[in-house]
Formats: C-alpha cells, sequence, structure tokens
C-alpha cells in the first residue's frame, strides 16, 4: 500500500501541514525537524509526487517492463531481446509508450515497481522478471496498478494474477519424445543453472517422458550447464563422461545448446549421427550453424500479443484475473 503524507505524521507526531512544509523545504520548521521527517519518508520508501489523488485519476501514456537482472549481465539474450521488440511494437499501435527497469536499485537496494508507481511514472506494469516480491504484488494490488506476469511464471503465493507464459513441461516433453522417436535411448539433459520455474518445467517434462516410455530415468543424467553461449566448453567437462554412453541431448536452451555442439564437433563427434541434439527457444542462431539446430519455439509473438491485450483490457477497466498458457511447438532441423 502506498505510504502517504498521513502515515509520516503519525509516525512522527506532527501535523500533515509540517510533514508537507518538510518534504517541500518550505520554511518554517526547524532542520532538525525536517531531517527527522525526511528521514522518516526514506525509510517508509516514501515518494513526494505519490499522492492518492494522481494514481488512479491521472495516465501517463507509458507501460512499465520489468526486467530480470541477469538481462545486464553481458551475456547474449536473443529470445528477450526479440519478445521485447514485438511487446514495443504493439504497444505503440495504441500510442502507449514502455519503460524498462528492474525489480530493484542495484545500488540502493531500493523497489524500483514502487518508485515507478508513487512517481507516477506508469500506466501498468508487464513483469518479466522472476524476482518480484509479494510485497510489490500487494502494493500494485492495494493501488490498482494493472500490471501482468509475461514469459514468467508467477509464484502461487502471489495468488489469483494475470499471467501469459510458455508451457514448458510440455515443452521438454516435445523434445525429450523427438529424440525417442529419432531412435535415441541414452538422452542427456543439460540444465541452465537456474532455479526458476520454467526450467524446473523443463526437466520435469524430460524425466516423465524417459519414464513414459519405459526408460531409466537416472539423475546423473541431468547435468548443470550455464548461462550463455560461452560456456559450453565448462558445460562440456561435465558432459565428457558420458560420451561413448549418450546418443542425444535436450538442452534447456538453445545457446547451451550451440555451446555443446560447438564442443562435440571439436572431438570429432558427428551430429546427429553419434549424438542427436535439441535446444529450446529457437532463437535466430539455431540456423547460422552447422548443422542447424532442433530446437522448441516459444511463440513469442503470441504470448506478446496476449500481454499486451491482457494489460490493455485492464487499463479499460477489466481487473478479471487470467492465466494464459500458450502452448510450444517442436521445430525440426538437422541437428537430431
Amino acid at each position: 500500500m502506498a505510504v502517504t503524507i498521513k502515515d509520516i505524521a503519525k509516525l512522527a507526531g506532527v501535523t500533515h501541514s509540517t510533514v508537507s512544509r518538510c518534504l517541500n523545504d518550505k520554511p518554517g520548521v526547524s532542520d532538525s525537524m525536517r531531517v527527522q521527517i525526511k528521514k522518516i519518508a526514506d525509510d517508509l520508501g516514501f515518494e513526494f509526487n505519490a499522492n492518492a489523488r494522481g494514481l488512479n485519476t491521472s495516465r501517463t501514456g507509458t507501460i512499465g517492463i520489468i526486467l530480470n537482472e541477469d538481462t545486464v549481465d553481458g551475456k547474449l539474450h536473443f529470445f528477450t531481446n526479440s519478445f521485447l521488440s514485438q511487446i514495443r511494437s504493439i504497444l505503440e499501435k495504441e500510442d502507449l509508450d514502455i519503460l524498462t527497469s528492474f525489480s530493484q536499485n542495484s545500488f540502493s537496494h531500493k523497489n524500483n515497481i514502487m518508485k515507478l508507481v508513487n512517481r507516477k511514472k506508469v500506466d501498468g506494469l508487464i513483469l518479466l522478471s522472476s524476482s518480484i516480491s509479494p510485497e510489490s504484488i500487494s502494493f500494485l494490488n492495494d493501488a490498482k496498478i494493472p500490471f501482468v506476469f509475461s514469459h514468467q511464471i508467477p509464484d502461487p503465493v502471489f495468488g489469483k494474477t494475470n499471467a501469459v507464459y510458455c508451457d514448458h513441461y510440455k515443452g521438454a516433453v516435445l523434445a525429450t519424445q523427438h529424440l525417442i522417436d529419432r531412435g535415441r535411448r541414452n538422452i542427456l539433459c543439460v540444465k541452465r543453472e537456474n532455479d526458476r520455474e520454467e526450467f524446473r518445467m523443463r526437466t520435469d517434462g524430460y524425466c516423465q517422458t524417459l519414464i513414459k516410455n519405459g526408460l531409466e530415468n537416472d539423475p546423473d543424467y541431468v547435468i548443470p550447464g550455464g548461462y550463455s553461449l560461452n560456456s559450453g566448453r565448462s558445460t562440456m567437462e561435465r558432459i565428457e563422461p558420458f560420451l561413448g554412453k549418450i546418443d542425444g541431448i535436450f538442452a534447456h536452451t538453445d545457446l547451451l545448446a550451440l555451446g555443446v555442439m560447438k564442443e562435440l564437433k571439436k572431438r570429432g563427434i558427428r551430429i546427429p549421427e553419434d549424438i542427436s541434439l535439441v535446444g529450446y527457444d529457437n532463437i535466430e542462431l539455431c540456423t547460422y550453424v552447422e548443422p542447424n539446430l532442433t530446437s522448441i519455439n516459444q511463440p513469442s509473438e503470441k504470448i506478446s500479443e496476449n500481454t499486451c491485450k491482457n494489460l490493455i483490457s485492464q487499463l479499460s477497466g477489466s481487473f478479471s484475473s487470467e492465466v494464459n498458457i500458450i502452448t510450444p511447438n517442436l521445430i525440426i532441423r538437422e541437428s537430431s
């Protein structure tokens, strides 16, 4: 819930006008009182422009997009970049601008979501981050700010909320079943080193498909990979003990798969003759390597369209909770 001048006045034991004078640097209050009031306001996360009268009566024409923290870690984010471009195109057709940020200020560690809303910077939010706090969701609900989780699976602790994301369990089933249908029986899963729900679903889909087909579900055959294309070498060190045993690999991301492909080829291992390889995300690079990479396609256009449709509906006054799960599809290429 947004902090008000009334809340600060109550804590400080002064009048509303005293708080207002302190925050506006107006005369009529002592320096010590001004410092005390500003400290209380800062501790509470108060932004002076956030008066309750303005939160729901004025429009900025801007939508905030909260990104995952790893978007700025220097790694390649082909899917995210393409996805953001699609969202921008849709919103701009509705004469809406976008403002990108992160859930937390990297220096002060203050809540950026609350700041954006309190400063009346945005009319609504698209949450692409997996690190949204329960406090942020409560704040948005109390302030009646439209928001939708997109591409990210919201934590059940948030209760009913709006979300649009891909069925990652189904995607992993498609990938693993495709390898089995190709005659592969010893399939390794290279997982991303991340505890996000989408990656847990991919591992679960892989494991359950093995079981369904009467194949051994050996936990040792699920190994951690890195985050990027450059992690292929370190990932390959973990794969090496399995060479000669495995005939298929399902990687949680295309970047992981491409890094592994490079290292396999260095060792003279033929793809797909010796080992079939399937990635996930269907990024553009899949068709720029030899052999072209088979991948699970997340229908990003459909996800972005439904995300924007949901948010625009909320901006028009509809606040019903809706979860839209998009079915992925398999793009078969030369690597399998």
